[in-house]
């Protein structure tokens, strides 16, 4: 492997789990043709905290075709919530190996403290660092939240690796000197570990 890779930092949603809004989002596109042309611009200000996740729900209540209460679409949007534990395994195994792992999100961090910590126990420490970009007003692409990442895990952009399904921020992360990695599934970033020279098993 690269001696001067240290640093994996994996994006969360698509990466360590599935998505959730965009799911439900797109199931209910499907079902009843609506589109919301203002869902991405939602979402950033519930990334940034500016929406909470009562508003968020909210926001969804007053789409067409939807009459589910408060609560059943709260419960329906935790319904999407699916840790891949084969990359946490993987994540496991790189931190057992001595390598810096840090998980850095767009998102609201109040999701992780209601649901991803209580039911996930050893979730934190499989990361030396965490940034939830609603606590640091901050989201990626920008390079303000890959800069602020790297500062407080203490590590160089070259020596650092960024984890994300989507390509805009891979690339983002690029231009500051770390090497990205587009996501698709564990078993293709396992192999591309491979390439690296790096075997993801204990």
């Amino acid at each position: 492997m690269n001696p001067k890779l240290t640093t994996f930092i994996f994006d969360c949603f698509g990466v360590i789990c599935g998505p959730i809004l965009f799911k439900w989002y797109d199931a209910h596109k499907e079902r009843t043709g609506f589109v919301d042309e203002k869902l991405l611009d939602t979402l950033r200000e519930f990334d940034l905290g500016n929406i909470s996740e009562d508003g968020m729900v909210d926001y969804f209540l007053a789409y067409q075709g939807v009459n589910s209460t408060k609560e059943e679409l709260r419960e329906e949007l935790d319904g999407y919530f699916k840790l891949d534990h084969t990359l946490l395994g993987v994540i496991k195994v790189l931190k057992g190996k001595g390598f810096k792992t840090m998980m850095l999100s767009n998102a609201n961090h109040t999701f992780f403290d209601r649901k991803v910590y209580p039911e996930n126990p050893g979730f934190k420490e499989l990361f030396d660092e965490i940034v939830i970009s609603s606590s640091v007003k901050m989201v990626k692409p920008n390079a303000d939240i890959f800069l602020h990442a790297l500062e407080k895990i203490g590590s160089k952009p070259e020596e650092s690796i960024f984890i994300d399904d989507n390509k805009a921020n891979t690339e983002a992360a690029e231009k500051l000197g770390m090497k990205g990695y587009v996501y698709t599934n564990a078993g293709s970033f396992i192999e591309y570990l491979k390439t690296l020279g790096f075997e993801s098993s204990a």
